[in-house]
């Protein structure tokens, strides 16, 4: 699976047999996609960006494409997306306690850090590896206790070579 930065706020999540875009937004180059998923809070957004989407996925609710699935449910600060895409298991949104089962835990973290950032949520949820996106994204890596943080474009992650120590990665 690969987790690729798009635009400012735009990224994509692509598996063997499904890619969604997360976010489109005017800025970024069109793309096929087989669905869209939109956080809470997203500006700028360009749902026209992607194409071949079969469907826009907005708010809490559960969802299967293409063999992922997915499962929203409503937190304080937005929705929180559970993916299960390629057997590895991801969170994607914002950093806030949520109660129910199951979004406590997961391999790859994905957080959206424009808005409140919680780091204890994201440390409590022991992942392998998160990878942070949104306005506050080095300032959040800092607090996460990265030392030194560079912005990559691009992130590829298979459930055999997930690394044993949690690891920070910045889109950018």
């Amino acid at each position: 699976m690969d987790i690729s930065v798009l635009g400012k706020d735009s990224i994509k999540l692509k598996g063997k047999n499904v890619t969604f875009v997360v976010n489109p937004t005017k800025g970024m180059p069109k793309i096929a996609a087989d669905a869209v998923i939109i956080l809470d809070g997203a500006s700028d957004l360009d749902l026209e960006r992607v194409t071949e989407s079969r469907i826009t996925i907005e708010g809490p609710g559960g969802y299967e494409i293409g063999g992922a699935k997915i499962y929203g449910t409503q937190t304080p600060v937005g929705t929180l997306y559970k993916i299960s895409l390629d057997n590895v298991s991801i969170l994607l949104g914002p950093a806030a306690d949520v109660e129910k089962e199951g979004f406590n835990v997961c391999q790859v973290a994905i957080v959206n850090t424009s808005n409140n950032f919680n780091e204890s949520y994201v440390t409590a949820m022991e992942p392998k590896i998160v990878v942070l996106c949104g306005d506050k994204k080095v300032e959040s890596a800092k607090a996460l206790g990265a030392e030194k943080t560079s912005l990559v474009s691009k992130i590829s992650v298979t459930k055999d070579k997930l690394p044993e120590k949690m690891e920070i990665v910045v889109l950018g």
